[in-house]
């Protein structure tokens, strides 16, 4: 970009209260340049996960920092539009009670989902696991709550929220591999999330491994997260993720084998992605990892056992920054990964 064009959209930004000059840069011959920086009060970002049996709301400012929440119990065997109604009230609840200089200044709401979600119209298309199917969540919470709605795919949202406030933001080639109650994966390429013909590229967790493999939730055999994902090791075992975990520390056979196994499935599915999407990183994410780091110990090694030889140590393994936010923060990354993207546009 020209200067012309990089003064431009800079002064515009001031002029919103975006960013915020903080002094100047000294010891340079000629004119100071001006140091700037994000104000990180200068907007904010309402940012909801959904999840398997909660949903996260939160006021996020502009450098990812919570600053309201609630946690919500959902029943996903409701119906889609009784669960987004609870969202609904939440949402208005936590808005009626933040400082009204803060409301005055949320720019928009940023919703990240499991599964394959529609974009930039936000139709749930299918949550096996919540049993939704064409859900128009963008729609309905935009007249509900009066607000621009941006809503993706969960998966997206950690590795956009890595992406500017944790532990990717030197990997613009990178992948997430997020592993709870199912399995998905995002892709960036050049810092661009990669989306595919139908918004659905990532799906990995639905990919064949073993034609005769269990029954996955989606009706078929053998799917990647038959053999990782926490639902699944629990229908298999037929005791709570806690439970084969405390069994594995005591060094019971059974959970051994079956956590032995997860581990090496998802050594080769990262083998997969290397040779699929070269990237410099993948950002293991997820309840599974963080609640059960053992998970992936020694996983490295296992995926460049599998790799493609000349792809061998190529990429790092990544362990999230954020945490158990990462989701709602990610949903607010989302926001401002899309939402400025028209000022920008303008300028080109």
């Amino acid at each position: 970009m020209s200067n012309t064009s990089v003064g431009k959209i800079v002064k515009q930004l001031i002029e919103d209260k975006l960013v915020i000059e903080v002094g100047k840069l000294k010891g340079v011959v000629g004119k100071s340049a001006t140091l700037l920086e994000i104000n990180p009060e200068g907007s904010y970002v309402i940012g909801i996960n959904i999840d398997l049996n909660s949903a996260q709301i939160a006021i996020v400012t502009l450098n990812g920092e919570v600053i309201e929440q609630r946690n919500i119990v959902c029943d996903m065997k409701q119906k889609a539009e009784n669960v987004l109604d609870q969202i609904v009230y939440s949402t208005l609840d936590i808005i009626n009670r933040a400082d009204p200089k803060v409301v005055e200044k949320i720019m928009a709401i940023g919703v990240s989902i499991p599964g394959p979600i529609s974009w930039p119209d936000g139709e749930v298309l299918m949550v096996p696991q919540f049993h939704w199917k064409n859900v128009q969540v963008r729609a309905y919470l935009e007249q509900k709550l009066d607000f621009v709605v941006y809503v993706d795919n969960d998966v997206r949202a950690v590795l956009l929220a890595e992406s500017l406030f944790g532990n990717m933001r030197e990997y613009g080639n990178s992948v997430c591999l997020y592993i709870g109650s199912g399995v998905g994966s995002a892709v960036m390429i050049n810092g661009e999330i990669l989306r595919g013909h139908r918004n659905t590229l990532g799906e990995i967790g639905h990919i064949t491994l073993d034609p005769h493999g269990a029954m996955c939730d989606c009706g078929r055999l053998g799917c990647l997260q038959t053999f990782i994902c926490s639902s699944e090791l629990e229908k298999q075992m037929q005791i709570s993720i806690q439970e084969i975990y405390t069994d594995y520390h005591k060094g019971e056979y059974s959970a051994i084998r079956i956590i032995k196994r997860a581990r090496d499935y998802l050594g080769i599915a990262i083998s997969n992605i290397v040779s699929m999407y070269n990237p410099e990183a993948i950002l293991l994410a997820g309840p599974m990892i963080q609640q059960f780091p053992e998970l992936i110990d020694g996983v490295e090694d296992v995926s460049n056992e599998y790799v493609w030889y000349p792809l061998k140590d190529s990429f790092k393994i990544i362990k999230p920054k954020i945490g158990k936010n990462s989701s709602v923060i990610g949903a607010s990354a989302l926001v401002l990964n899309e939402y400025l993207r028209p000022t920008f546009e303008t300028f080109k």
